[in-house]
């Protein structure tokens, strides 16, 4: 699938997620990058990672200031927050970074540029914080309004951002909803499982967790990218949208994978502490099929995109044209979600 020249603003573009989608517009001649974050050095180390530097069609910028001078065909905002342990969470920063960097966008459309498409990355926390089961097309946002504890303060602003911007009905605007996201830019300090898992691997230790059999649903990038041109191509466009792959995964299907495949070695332990701030989500995924709506299929599962990402960085590579498996970058856009339009 194919996008049409535009020039592209991405906020946040240290993220993890910006960082896949960067390297991949980069890859298309038709597109000009506009690379916003409040530290510019890491930016370039990145650009560097992947054999790019900042020019003509990417151009860096330090902080925000320069955003609202731009005119950009899209405006994506990957601003977030770390995945850090509970003592080191500052909850007022939830809602004070997310609200500021929102409303700069919107302030942007409004007055500039209204044309413009809108891609806020969401999260699978706008259904709250119960996941015993995957959550769908008729799920609840509960919560008890009087008692509400830290664990929904995400959920919360997420879900605000959300109705807020449905309230601008006339804005093109996407809330693409990721429940989980893994990559070869993925930061090994994070505090995810699969984090921890690598970190294990690559350390040659055994890696401790608990009993539990999570869910979890990964959208390989190549696929998260097409769903982001596909976006791009729809007029009127102002929803939210579930990101999926074709299949989640359990963790021990991942414990058993990397197992076999790189002689992992685990021990599992009853109840251990939970560092999630966003609380227990032993089914974090959903059924509903609202990507099939604008005609987005995606065609890798979960495992494969976790085989491919992973192999990586085990091997200790940095980022060249090539991918995990091989492909270089004709291959792989093969592999983008089948976003053709349902008869």
């Amino acid at each position: 699938m194919g996008c049409r020249a535009m020039n592209v603003a991405i906020l946040g573009s240290t993220s993890h997620i910006a960082k896949g989608l960067i390297s991949r517009f980069l890859e298309r001649p038709q597109f000009t990058l506009h690379l916003y974050a409040r530290s510019t050095d890491p930016v370039h180390v990145f650009l560097a990672q992947i054999g790019k530097e900042a020019g003509d069609r990417c151009v860096v910028h330090a902080g925000y200031d320069d955003f609202p001078l731009g005119l950009y065909d899209a405006v994506i905002n990957c601003v977030g927050l770390r995945a850090v342990g509970k003592e080191k969470v500052d909850y007022a920063s939830y809602f004070t970074v997310t609200e500021q960097y929102d409303n700069l966008i919107l302030d942007y459309l409004r007055d500039r540029n209204p044309e413009a498409l809108y891609v806020n990355f969401s999260s699978g926390a706008v259904y709250g914080r119960k996941f015993s089961a995957p959550v769908g097309l008729e799920s609840r946002f509960d919560l008890a309004v009087n008692a509400v504890e830290p664990e929904d303060y995400y959920g919360v602003v997420r879900l605000n951002a959300e109705v807020k911007h449905r309230a601008f009905a006339r804005l093109r605007i996407v809330d693409l909803r990721v429940f989980s996201y893994f990559s070869r830019y993925l930061d090994l300090n994070d505090t995810y499982f699969l984090s921890d898992l690598l970190r294990a691997l690559l350390e040659n230790r055994v890696l401790i967790t608990d009993d539990s059999n999570m869910v979890r649903d990964c959208m390989h990038p190549d696929e998260l990218f097409g769903v982001v041109c596909r976006c791009m191509e729809l007029r009127p466009l102002n929803r939210a949208l579930d990101v999926r792959s074709a299949r989640p995964v359990t963790k021990n299907e991942l414990l058993d994978y990397f197992s076999a495949a790189y002689g992992l070695r685990y021990e599992r332990r009853p109840a251990l502490e939970r560092s999630s701030i966003t609380g227990r989500k032993e089914q974090y995924y959903s059924t509903y099929d609202s990507l099939g709506e604008i005609g987005c299929r995606p065609r890798m599962t979960s495992m494969e995109t976790v085989q491919q990402e992973a192999r990586y960085i085990l091997a200790g590579k940095g980022s060249p044209a090539q991918t995990a498996d091989g492909s270089g970058p004709t291959e792989r856009a093969r592999g983008l979600a089948d976003c053709r339009i349902r008869p």
